[in-house]
């Protein structure tokens, strides 16, 4: 049930709004009864923290699916930006965009992104700090600031992308980004 709820959340969140993703929208798609959401989750915030927990997951697991597709390690971090572009353009990302993007106003929102955020966090620099032993990366602090850099950048381009009429500037923005981080990491490694 609440895989259900989750996924109907994440959905409509994407694709209508933070705002327009109410708890009777979110039953309604997903065909479970009011008290089925209540026991899952006892508020609306609640419902969104815990949406942007699955939608956060979600991003890791297809960034993590993406790096191990190319069957080497290597060439699936050379292929980390355009991995993380397609995951800031997925449903997942959008969700959790507009939820954060919500969490500015609202501090239940806020104290549950930190916890994601500070998890996520940890648990990317636990990843990069094992690759970077493998593969005798020597500035880790700065191929993490990179790191941090492309990721910021992909999720405020998949923002604008939207509102931007000419999309080769998106594009070409991408380009340099992929350049810059590839770039960062062959300069890193030993």
């Amino acid at each position: 049930m609440r895989d259900i709820l989750l996924s109907s959340a994440i959905k409509l969140t994407a694709l209508h709004g933070y705002g327009a993703t109410t708890t009777q929208a979110i039953l309604d798609d997903a065909g479970v009864s009011r008290g089925s959401l209540l026991h899952q989750f006892p508020t609306r915030d609640l419902l969104m923290v815990a949406t942007a927990h699955e939608a956060m997951n979600r991003m890791l697991v297809a960034v993590e699916a993406g790096i191990t597709r190319h069957g080497d390690l290597l060439k699936g971090l050379l292929d980390f930006p355009n991995i993380l572009w397609r995951v800031q353009t997925d449903l997942p990302a959008r969700a959790f965009t507009e939820i954060q993007l919500a969490s500015r106003w609202d501090p239940v929102l806020e104290d549950g992104l930190k916890g994601a955020m500070a998890t996520v966090n940890a648990l990317t620099t636990s990843k990069v700090v094992s690759v970077a032993e493998q593969f005798e990366i020597s500035n880790l602090p700065r191929l993490l600031h990179e790191i941090y850099l492309l990721i910021s950048a992909t999720q405020g381009l998949a923002i604008g992308r939207d509102l931007i009429e000419e999309k080769a500037m998106t594009a070409g923005a991408l380009a340099i980004l992929k350049d810059r981080f590839v770039a960062a990491l062959k300069a890193s490694l030993a």
